[in-house]
């Protein structure tokens, strides 16, 4: 969330700015705003380009003929470019940045950061070219970080009338650079014009070639509708299962959308070999039927990843808004989608023993489609934003063990869907009873429930869920964090 308003005019207020050395050494100050304003855009572009001329990119390797041979890794700014420095380091060798304010230079880390993501994103997605340096000519402008507390407020709001108010920046020279008579402080101070009220906002964007300023503002809290407590569990045949009993499916792709996406990559892949055949490797990027398929691809691509974000966002603040407390289990998506490495057959040279890394491909891609680290980010966000709690509780057998008696078993599960307990007969379905067992363990955990001890499955059997009352016996039970024994 922003808000954007209106530059009305700057004024400087303090000390003359230094704004570096002349060509024969002389220091040069200023009290000029539009000046000073140009000033700091300069300096928060450069120190973004610093910072982007570090980002590594693949470079062709061509032989003498002029055909690729294989790609390089090298950073954006070329081979020879230098390692990248602290804010202060660059204080002290470049003097003409030596007053920017600290609050100014920190912002190029996270901005280009999140800049350069979503071009590699927008160029998978969209198609286009990797993203570059930020020219003087397409803009001028800076971000600066809000620090309400100690001794140097910047980028602080004032209200001054019923439609107005003032942005002040503020900054100091260095001890060195000090004009004889005056003090070492300076202020900018940008006139705004508001027509609402300004929410808490984290840093402004001063956008100086259409003088215009905008406030990203904190996200604003959820407003519950109820203090509910619910267990979610996560899967591949429902996205979500409930301990209320309810499912959550993700919408996919339908059978025409992956019938067209599968023809769509064979195309793709024929023009490419035609190309090559022809013109080398670098022939299909010239391809204007390659660069038509490509672009059918990612619309259609595009359209499935946005239908499932909608659903991400609009089942996750359903979620806050309903409850006080949301519990989830830990699950490590990275370890659980991690293909075996094949191992070669000592008997067959050249070939590989089949380890199921095939067979694992299919739930791998099930998991990766459905999102569950997207989920859990997202829930995790709306919750703190609206004062609620989301509850990480171990993943270990919560799948076994049965809600109504506490038993534990690998017998328990007649199949993906269906849950029976040997012990007491308990019939559910298995991501409800699993979901229940999570909402349990939360309870547990958080205090909301008097139970701590659990039984343990050592053997994965029958007799390991029961106390033995016989002494030196090899069966038993350890208290640990888990299921609650109700």
């Amino acid at each position: 969330m922003s808000q954007k308003v209106r530059i009305d005019g700057v004024r400087h207020v303090g000390a003359s700015v230094f704004l570096g050395v002349d060509h024969c050494n002389n220091p040069c100050w200023s009290r000029n705003p539009e000046r000073v304003m140009v000033w700091l855009c300069d300096g928060w572009r450069t120190r973004f380009n610093q910072r982007r001329e570090q980002r590594p990119h693949n470079v062709p390797v061509k032989d003498e003929a002029g055909e690729i041979i294989g790609w390089l890794r090298e950073p954006l700014g070329g081979s020879d470019v230098p390692e990248l420095i602290s804010d202060r380091e660059t204080r002290l060798q470049c003097l003409w940045m030596a007053a920017v304010p600290s609050s100014i230079l920190a912002t190029t880390d996270r901005i280009e950061g999140n800049e350069w993501f979503a071009g590699l994103k927008r160029k998978k997605t969209a198609g286009g070219r990797v993203p570059g340096f930020k020219s003087r000519h397409r803009g001028l402008g800076f971000v600066c970080w809000y620090h309400p507390s100690g001794n140097s407020y910047n980028a602080v709001f004032h209200k001054t009338g019923r439609k107005s108010g003032v942005v002040v920046i503020t900054g100091m020279n260095p001890t060195r650079w000090r004009r004889p008579g005056e003090k070492l402080h300076w202020r900018i101070v940008i006139h705004v014009r508001v027509s609402q009220p300004i929410r808490p906002y984290t840093s402004v964007h001063v956008d100086w070639t259409h003088k215009s300023l905008t406030f990203t503002n904190m996200p604003l809290p959820l407003p519950r509708i109820g203090d509910g407590v619910i267990g979610i569990d996560r899967g591949c045949v429902h996205t979500l299962a409930s301990s209320d009993g309810a499912f959550m499916d993700m919408p996919k792709p339908t059978k025409k959308e992956m019938a067209r996406l599968r023809y769509l990559q064979r195309r793709l892949s024929r023009q490419d070999r035609t190309n090559e055949a022809r013109g080398g490797r670098t022939a299909k990027f010239e391809s204007k039927r390659r660069r038509k398929t490509l672009s059918e691809f990612n619309a259609l691509n595009s359209r499935i990843i946005r239908r499932r974000d909608d659903w991400i966002e609009k089942t996750t603040t359903t979620l806050a808004k309903a409850n006080v407390l949301v519990a989830m289990e830990d699950l490590d998506v990275k370890a659980m989608t991690k293909r075996p490495k094949p191992k070669p057959d000592p008997d067959k040279p050249g070939q590989y023993l089949h380890n199921g890394a095939k067979a694992k491909a299919g739930l791998d891609r099930s998991i990766l489609s459905n999102n569950w680290s997207r989920l859990m980010k997202r829930l995790k966000d709306k919750m703190d934003a609206n004062g609620g709690k989301l509850v990480i509780v171990p993943a270990a057998y919560t799948s076994q063990t049965c809600h109504q008696c506490g038993h534990v078993a690998k017998e328990n599960r007649d199949s993906q869907a269906v849950f029976h307990c040997v012990e007491c007969g308990y019939r559910a379905n298995a991501d409800i009873n699993a979901a229940m067992n999570i909402l349990s363990r939360a309870l547990a955990k958080t205090g909301g429930d008097t139970a701590s001890d659990v039984e343990e499955p050592q053997w994965r059997s029958r007799e390991a869920s029961t106390p033995s009352t016989q002494a030196g016996s090899s069966f038993g039970v350890r208290a640990v964090k888990g299921i609650p024994r109700l």
